[in-house]
């Protein structure tokens, strides 16, 4: 599952990067859509900031649980790692 996800952010980030480029090489005429591009970018970078702000917390709870030993503790964070 975790695959999926990457595989769908690594396309959306490509979407956003191949609209950012035509932005920059466009005519005047599309620098109007420049202002929505902007706002979807920015849109784009807080929910970002959100998913990385949640992943550490998990971690942060994880790392100051005294319920789990280290090991366990550790393929957890491997675990929330590579999604």
């Amino acid at each position: 599952m975790s695959s999926k996800r990457s595989s769908a952010r690594s396309n959306e980030n490509e979407d956003f990067s191949l609209k950012l480029r035509d932005l920059l090489t466009t005519n005047k005429k599309k620098k109007r859509n420049a202002t929505k591009l902007l706002d979807e970018t920015c849109s784009h970078i807080k929910r970002l900031n959100g998913e990385v702000d949640n992943l550490s917390n998990r971690i942060s709870e994880l790392m100051a649980s005294p319920d789990i030993d280290s090991s366990i503790k550790s393929n957890i964070l491997k675990q929330l790692l590579q999604q």
